[in-house]
């Protein structure tokens, strides 16, 4: 069982919940406001089974791709990481093979009645058949092309943070997909964009570990991620419910945002920190071998930028969202994410 749990890296499931949660928290507060009763009265309405199956749907669009990641580089690995569970043979490559296209297709069924199943108009299923295709096109096609694969990736994260909003209702994913249509409604899309930035950088960091480069896109991945990094602050220190701490009735609510404040600004300088100093350090001596630690400091980034933005856009659920870090710490020291 531990194989299984290094070959789909199980504590990146905790990054995939707290997305689902952040995307959620940013869409209410483009839409509706701050109250945390929008969310649940919205969970009610839609049923909160449909919200059950597209998290199902997520995670294992999440398993998916990790197991076909290694699919992918198992002659790879054989020589470079030898320990990994396909290529030291602790689980069978046909098992792997069998089990990554189960959970494609149960990801493509749940997200199916996470939709309202055979009374849904299919929305769920298509959103997440277009994410279940990027991860294919990646693993399978564009991995190994510069630039291009770390861009499908991207768009795998931002895709995903788009379907991830059928948790709130179908309508929410048509005011994604739809924006344009109703202008007032563009920071629906915030969130998706921040994290498809970081992410581009995360995985163009992690492919010129593997392959010759310049020194020009070690800044370039950097430069990305910094930029995400920066966007997440400009949205927590103009978060909107930072205006109303002075109106706040209740002695609770007070010191709930007073704590996030905190928090938020903590977990901003630490995000700052534990993934761009790495980056820098492997961009000022130009030595490869430095790389890999600063793309397990990035991909650690994932929860605590997740943190950062859930707070900007409700101070209450982005302490919920931030007590997932804890939880992927825990989770790290079972099945790291490398």
């Amino acid at each position: 069982m531990l194989a299984w749990f290094r070959l789909i890296r199980a504590s990146g499931l905790v990054t995939v919940i707290a997305d689902i949660a952040t995307a959620v928290l940013v869409a209410v507060y483009a839409s509706e406001g701050l109250s945390l009763k929008i969310i649940i009265k919205r969970l009610v309405e839609f049923s909160g089974w449909h919200a059950v199956w597209v998290v199902v749907a997520s995670l294992l669009l999440y398993c998916t791709g990790m197991i076909w990641n290694d699919i992918a580089d198992v002659e790879r690995d054989r020589v470079r990481h030898p320990d990994r569970p396909l290529p030291s043979g602790r689980i069978n490559l046909v098992t792997a093979y069998i089990v990554g296209l189960l959970t494609a297709g149960g990801a493509l069924v749940a997200a199916t009645f996470g939709d309202g199943g055979a009374t849904g108009n299919g929305h769920g299923f298509f959103a997440c058949g277009v994410v279940l295709t990027l991860i294919f096109l990646y693993n399978l096609v564009t991995k190994d092309v510069p630039w291009l694969g770390s861009l499908t990736m991207a768009l795998v994260r931002f895709s995903h943070a788009i379907f991830a909003l059928l948790v709130l209702g179908p309508d929410y994913l048509k005011m994604a997909v739809l924006v344009h249509t109703q202008p007032g409604q563009v920071f629906v899309l915030a969130y998706p964009l921040v994290l498809g930035v970081y992410v581009f950088g995360l995985t163009l960091l992690s492919e010129l570990e593997d392959r010759p480069s310049r020194r020009w896109e070690l800044l370039a991945a950097g430069g990305l991620m910094t930029a995400a990094i920066a966007a997440a602050g400009w949205m927590l220190l103009s978060a909107h419910w930072l205006r109303t701490i002075g109106q706040a009735d209740r002695s609770f609510m007070l010191i709930g945002m007073g704590v996030a404040v905190i928090l938020g600004c903590i977990l901003l300088a630490w995000l700052a920190a534990s993934v761009l100093r790495p980056w820098w350090a492997a961009l000022s001596l130009g030595r490869r071998t430095l790389i890999g630690p600063a793309v397990i400091a990035a991909l650690g980034g994932l929860v605590l930028l997740d943190a950062v933005v859930a707070i900007s856009a409700n101070p209450y659920g982005g302490i919920v969202v931030a007590s997932l870090i804890v939880v992927y710490l825990l989770g790290r020291l079972v099945a790291r994410m490398d």
